[in-house]
Order: C-alpha cells, then structure tokens, then sequence
C-alpha cells in the first residue's frame, strides 16, 4: 500500500507542478493582452485626438473663407442688390469675423514677446492658428512663431500615459 501512496503522491506532486506551469503561463498571456488592449485604445484615443483637432481646423479655416466670400461679394459694386444689404451684411460680416478672430488669450496685445509665448503653451490648434493671424497681422514675433510651432508639435505627439493610468 506504501507504494501506491508513493505513486499517487509523486502523481499529485506532479499535477501540482504543471498546475502552476500552467497557471503561470495563463497569467503571462493575460498580462500580454492587457498591455495589448491597453496599447490599442491609447492609439484609438491618440487619433481620435488627432481627427477632432484637424476637424476642428478645418472648420475654422472654413469659417474664415465663407467671411472672406462674403466681404468679396459685399465689396463688389457692380451688383445692384448689394447696394441695398452692404451696410448690414457689412456689420454682420464684421462681428462673425471678430468672434472668429478673438483672441484666446486675455490682454493679448499687452503682453511681450515671452509672456505671449508661455501663454501659446496652453492653445489647441485653433487658438494657435488665431494667434498665428493676430501675429501676422501684427507684431511678426519670432519667439512666439516659435512657441506656436513647439506646441503644434506637443499637439500632434501621442499623450504621456501616467503610471495610474497604465
């Protein structure tokens, strides 16, 4: 009978052994498949990013192409019916195209060139692309261009992933 204890205890032994081969693998496959899942929604939520921020330029740049349209037409004084909706298209062209154009950051016009660039850190790409056009049409200032460009470039880069996150 010793003998059969011997047998079944090695056999259980055995089974245990694999048991935890086993197990051990199956965690390591699970670890695998959540890095895995984990990897593909952070690219997911990385291009929705993307595609939002590209709508949202598009648009903008849309908006300010109907307003440019619309001052062309307005402008041209060869069309009799112009004459008559100038003065209040006019108006209306002028506050679309400055809430358009508003700033995104207060007091904008005060601040210098470095303080115009540590605010530009904090834009989405439109704010970026209004800040652009205010500087063309203004100042020029090289150290903020640059700014606009390093954020561009921060915008565009998948987003930093926590540890809590991960």
């Amino acid at each position: 009978m010793t003998i059969h204890y011997r047998m079944g205890d090695a056999m259980f032994e055995r089974v245990k052994g694999e048991m935890k081969t086993v197990s051990g693998k199956l965690n390591e496959a699970q670890d695998m498949f959540i890095e895995h899942a984990d990897t593909f929604v952070s690219q997911a939520r990385h291009k929705a990013h993307l595609a939002k921020n590209a709508g949202a330029q598009r648009l903008w740049h849309f908006e300010n192409d109907a307003l440019d349209w619309v001052e062309d037409v307005i402008g041209r004084s060869d069309m009799p019916a112009v004459e008559r909706v100038r003065e209040p298209v006019s108006r209306l062209v002028g506050q679309a195209r400055a809430t358009v154009m508003a700033s995104p950051i207060e007091d904008y016009q005060a601040l210098n060139a470095r303080s115009a660039a540590s605010a530009v850190r904090e834009l989405d790409l439109v704010g970026l692309l209004k800040i652009e056009r205010i500087e063309a049409q203004g100042k020029g200032r090289k150290t903020v261009y640059e700014a606009i460009g390093r954020r561009r470039k921060d915008l565009s880069r998948a987003p930093f992933r926590t540890v809590a996150e991960a």
